[in-house]
């Protein structure tokens, strides 16, 4: 059986606080960061499993894993106005290929693109679903 295997990151987007946005991606699971001299940050999945964003963390508190948006929590540090673009393209071999982005504005608004969308837009486009890459 094959896993799954992704690569993410996001584009460089400006923080209010970077010394408060360090620390807390630090304890984000399997995150990493990259900060710029311009005072950017990009943030990308440091998962040695499955290279995907985390949406389980564990809670010190309760000794078990709670659900955990990753993204809205971004979105709190950042600059008003900004938007952070979140990509993530993997695969299970040959079994299927895998793509989305996800833009966050700092209000917490999301926008999502899925590359199987491509399968509805064909359809619409020339009356016939193509069969899906993937078996």
């Amino acid at each position: 059986m094959a896993n799954y295997v992704a690569t993410a990151r996001s584009n460089y987007f400006k923080v209010k606080n970077p010394k408060t946005f360090k620390s807390w991606v630090a304890n984000c699971p399997n995150v990493g960061f990259i900060s710029m001299d311009d005072g950017t940050f990009a943030v990308y999945s440091d998962d040695p499993d499955s290279g995907s964003w985390p949406n389980y963390r564990f809670d010190e508190e309760t000794g078990d894993y709670e659900e955990f948006d990753f993204f809205a929590g971004v979105a709190e540090f950042m600059v008003d106005g900004e938007i952070a673009v979140f990509m993530e393209v993997g695969a299970e071999k040959l079994r299927y290929c895998n793509g989305y982005a996800i833009a966050v504005h700092s209000n917490g608004e999301y926008e999502t693109l899925n590359l199987g969308r491509i399968y509805d837009l064909a359809e619409q486009r020339w009356g016939k679903r193509p069969n899906p890459a993937e078996y």
